[in-house]
């Protein structure tokens, strides 16, 4: 496993036409921040920003994702449990902006509402990570809408209509996420 980006980074090499920064990338995914991490020979080679750009969200893939070595955490976890890498991981500006891409509630967040409703966060704001695009999908009784509600969370004048009070495990509420973003 740990041979990955060695092999990798020996097949994009091969490639005619491919920036040899794509090559460094792979090669230097799993070096850390801090220049730990693999492989141990490339640490003191020097990467440019594209390779922790890959790392950062080679990072929140590997901790959303089902592995066979540990379940997934749910998106907001993810971007908390980047922050606390940042520095010795991964590169905190960059950590930085990809929460800012991805929005304080990424897309697939279940979040519950200062109205008791459940929503899903379906697109992230443009302009303003905490108030991203959402879908009531469970109403305040408990009762799943049978279509639910994309709702903005600010009304035109820009007055908050309603808040984010946390979020909330998919699997409590027997929700699957995906089959929201299929219909």
């Amino acid at each position: 496993m740990k041979k990955h980006a060695e092999k990798g980074a020996e097949i994009i090499n091969k490639m005619k036409d491919i920036d040899a920064r794509v090559g460094e990338a792979v090669l230097g995914h799993h070096i850390k921040y801090n220049r730990t991490g693999y492989p141990e020979w490339a640490r003191e080679k020097s990467f440019n920003n594209i390779t922790d750009i890959v790392a950062v969200a080679d990072c929140y893939d590997a901790i959303t994702t089902v592995r066979t070595y540990s379940m997934p955490i749910l998106p907001k976890a993810a971007i908390d449990t980047m922050h606390r890498l940042e520095g010795t991981a991964l590169n905190g500006e960059l950590v930085g902006k990809f929460e800012e891409m991805m929005g304080r509630y990424p897309v697939g967040t279940l979040v519950r509402l200062d109205t008791n409703e459940i929503a899903l966060v379906v697109r992230p704001h443009p302009m303003k990570s905490i108030v991203p695009a959402i879908k009531v999908i469970i109403d305040a009784q408990g009762d799943v809408l049978e279509k639910p509600q994309l709702i903005s969370l600010v009304a035109q004048d820009g007055s908050r209509q309603t808040s984010i009070v946390a979020t909330v495990d998919p699997i409590l509420k027997n929700v699957d996420v995906a089959s929201y973003f299929v219909m």
